[in-house]
């Protein structure tokens, strides 16, 4: 039986269908695991109320797991796979805020709002496993672990440093040294050979470019040697160069 969530967008009520959710012992085992490992929510992890009212949700690839201005219910724990968040501009384009990766949190920070909605909407990228808690659960559990409640003002302040270093970089760069640093991040967590994450129109509205200059300035760095590949394979073959632009030392 499908489940559906009705939930209220931008003034409209549109239906919502709650993917394969499901509370299997072992799911929720995995997730008592990875709670009690984990650097924000360890501190409320013994006794297992965090978990009372959670459920896991088995995602395909694309899949929602909520909608922009829809009001924020749920909060997630990524036990596999990665969600993008993206945020719908006045142009009807999307782009992308965030890659969340597995171990890592998805709208826990929105659940302090008075009233609260997602900001962004959220989907997954590749077939991913989600643990969902409700609002109350981790509202609650901050009143009962005071550590928690500081681990979640840490990565609150985190989260407003990382969007304030983005507002930045688009006010103080060039396209080409976003395009740089934004290689050079991937290598840093892949190696030489990097896959980007993204369609190059998704990565172009993720930089603030146009899809041409992206493409432009693409060939320009392979047929120069500085990479090498096509489409979302590439290899950076001179890091030192991109190195000296995403840092505004050379021209690209």
């Amino acid at each position: 039986m499908k489940m559906i969530i009705i939930c209220e967008l931008f003034g409209a009520w549109v239906e919502t269908p709650m993917r394969n959710v499901k509370t299997a012992a072992g799911g929720v085992a995995e997730a008592q695991a990875m709670l009690a490992g984990h650097p924000v929510l360890h501190a409320a992890a013994q006794g297992g109320r965090l978990l009372a009212q959670a459920s896991v949700r088995e995602l395909a690839r694309g899949d929602y797991v909520f909608s922009q201005g829809e009001r924020a219910d749920f909060w997630y724990l990524v036990m596999r796979g990665r969600v993008d968040t993206l945020r719908i501009g006045i142009d009807g384009e999307d782009r992308i805020i965030h890659h969340v990766e597995a171990g890592q949190l998805l709208g826990a920070i929105v659940m302090f709002l008075h009233q609260p909605r997602y900001p962004v909407e959220a989907r997954a990228a590749v077939d991913s496993t989600l643990c969902q808690f409700p609002r109350a659960a981790l509202r609650q559990a901050c009143l009962d672990h005071p550590a928690l409640a500081v681990n979640m003002l840490h990565l609150a302040a985190q989260t407003v440093t990382l969007r304030i270093d983005d507002v930045d970089s688009l006010a103080s760069t060039s396209a080409a040294q976003r395009l740089a640093a934004y290689l050079l991040k991937l290598r840093a967590q892949a190696g030489p050979a990097i896959e980007l994450p993204l369609s190059q129109r998704q990565l172009a509205a993720k930089l603030a470019v146009r899809a041409e200059t992206l493409n432009r300035l693409l060939s320009d760095w392979q047929k120069l040697g500085h990479l090498e590949g096509r489409g979302r394979h590439w290899r950076i073959a001179d890091p030192a160069w991109l190195d000296a632009l995403a840092r505004g030392l050379r021209s690209g």
